[in-house]
This record gives structure tokens, sequence and C-alpha cells, in this order.
């Protein structure tokens, strides 16, 4: 059973066009990554530390337009579940929304429940540059000197792994890797076909970035970069098995010869991972228990919108993105 601490906000009124200026904590147990609804009888919400309740109604996953406190427009998915007589809503990891936020309106929906956990990591097979040359991310071990983008090497502090069953991949696609085909990024790289998860980070580096942000690198999500020539979502997977890989501080490390990052422990990223993977990562990294002591990003992390925006320019002027 895997356990999710996360935000939750009560739908109230009409829900649109409003203002959310309360939060809720809730505690979701669950065999599965999804809200599922009626039927899960292993599925539970808890709310601000109160009874649990089995979750019921049909579940949502909405996308909805919001501006958040510093007036900035989003479009993104919300994950909608009904306890205790009340519909509630959560952010999805690493979402912009937060109290003060103002919700807008209503884009589409699904009622095929989708991930609300976060993954951000590598898929078997992966080749990584090590002090001793390439080794599979399989093959990496607490310890192991990883090549990073300061061009020293750093040594590896836990390897986290975690299959997905090819009925899960079916049921959400959403949970397939990325594929980024060799050459796609431009000079050369990767060297190879290289899949990692729809969340993961890549680095970007041209003069678009430096117009854009003032700095030539920047991390984009790898389901961002999907509208450019040799990039994909990965159809009809079969069982995945993802690799994170966390050191003492957030990383561009090199796979298939490309830059990328390591896993970033940030406070969503760790709301959303399984109970035994969480305990894992705070007994060696104990300060992550407070979030406010959460590493900073190797290099700055664009708001979704600027992430497309940027990727629209590279298409626009057919410049590579290293």
């Amino acid at each position: 059973m895997a356990q999710y601490n996360v935000t939750a906000f009560r739908w109230s009124g009409t829900g649109y066009n409003a203002q959310y200026n309360t939060s809720y904590s809730a505690v979701i147990d669950d065999d599965d990554p999804y809200l599922n609804g009626p039927g899960d009888n292993n599925e539970t919400v808890s709310i601000n530390g109160g009874p649990s309740y089995v979750t019921g109604g049909s579940p949502y996953d909405i996308d909805v337009s919001f501006t958040d406190t510093s007036g900035n427009s989003h479009v993104e998915t919300f994950y909608f579940f009904y306890v205790n007589n009340s519909w509630y809503f959560i952010p999805g990891p690493g979402s912009a929304f937060s109290v003060g936020a103002t919700l807008g309106s209503y884009q589409s929906h699904t009622s095929t429940p989708t991930l609300y956990s976060t993954i951000v990591c590598f898929v078997r097979g992966t080749m990584i540059e090590t002090d001793t040359g390439l080794t599979a991310v399989e093959d990496l071990r607490a310890g192991t000197l990883v090549r990073t983008s300061d061009g020293g090497f750093k040594p590896l502090r836990l390897s986290l792994s975690r299959k997905i069953s090819a009925t899960a991949l079916r049921t959400n696609p959403k949970l397939a890797p990325v594929r980024i085909m060799a050459g796609a990024l431009g000079n050369s790289l990767p060297q190879r076909d290289l899949l990692v998860s729809r969340q993961h980070r890549m680095l970007v580096s041209s003069k678009i970035c430096e117009r854009m942000f003032g700095q030539t690198d920047v991390l984009l999500a790898a389901h961002q970069l999907t509208e450019l020539p040799g990039i994909f979502a990965e159809p009809g997977y079969g069982e995945v098995e993802y690799f994170h890989l966390v050191f003492d501080r957030h990383e561009v490390i090199y796979a298939e010869g490309a830059p990328t990052e390591s896993f970033f422990p940030g406070p969503e990223a760790i709301k959303s991972m399984p109970r035994a993977a969480r305990a894992e990562l705070f007994a060696i990294f104990p300060q992550l228990k407070n979030w406010k002591d959460a590493p900073q990003p190797a290099f700055q992390i664009p708001p979704g919108k600027l992430q497309r925006k940027l990727v629209a320019r590279h298409l626009k002027h057919n410049r590579p993105l290293l």
C-alpha cells in the first residue's frame, strides 16, 4: 500500500472563476497511483488528519485554466475526488496552483483516471557516463562516480526503481516513456535512442534560451519536446522499469551522451513517492523532511507555458536544442 501526501482544495460554489484561499492536507492510501473512485476498496482519503473515507463518485481529471499568485496564466490537469459528501481537487505534482490562485474556465476532462504521482526517471538499459565508462542505469550502485555537467564526477547516493505493468500502460498512456531518437536534440545527441519518463527534464542549451531567460541553459520536461521531430511518446510499450538517480544535490548528468537531470527531490516529487521509497530517501537525506531545505535545481526550470514557447521558437527557426 502506497501513501501520498498532497494539498487539496474543496470545490465550492460553481468552482470556476473563483479564487481559492483555503487548502487542505490530504493523505491518500492506495495500492496504485490513481484516484479510481467507486469499486477501489483499497483507496481511502483523509482530509486535515480526519477519518479516512473510501473515495466515491465517478473520478474526473479536468484540464482547467488558472492564474497563479504572480499573475501568470496556466492550463493544467486537476484531479477531482469525492469524500465525505464533498468534492475536492488536487493540483498535479509541481503545479503552480496554490492558496490565492484563481481557477479559470473548464477546458476538457476524462473520467478515466490518470496518474497523480510524479515519475522522473530513466528506463532500464539507458547508458550513463561514469568514471569507468558507460554503465547501464540498472547496474549503478551507491558510490558509483557519475559524470556531471561541471566537468567532474559525483558519487551516486541512491538508486530507486519502479516497475509499471503493461496493463497500467495500456490503461494510462501517460505512464509510457518518451523516446528521444538518436540525434534529435542536435549535435548528434543523444548518441542512441533515449527513453525517459514524461516529466524527466532534458537540458536545452541555445542562444534562444539566452534571449528568453538570460542564460544559455534551462531544463525542459521530455513531454514538452514532443512537438519536435524524432521525439514522441512511445506507443504500445510493454512493462517498463524506471530508475531514479539521487545525488547530494540536483545534478545534470549524461545519458546516451545527452545532458539530463538526476532526480530532483522537491516537495511535490517527494510527496508523490510511495511510502517505502520516501522512507529510504529520508534515511539518507533526513534534511529533506523539512521542505524548505530541498535542493535548488541545477539549472532554471521554466514554467510549462514558457517551456512550450521555447520549443516553438526552436521549431520555427529550425534550431537544435543543443
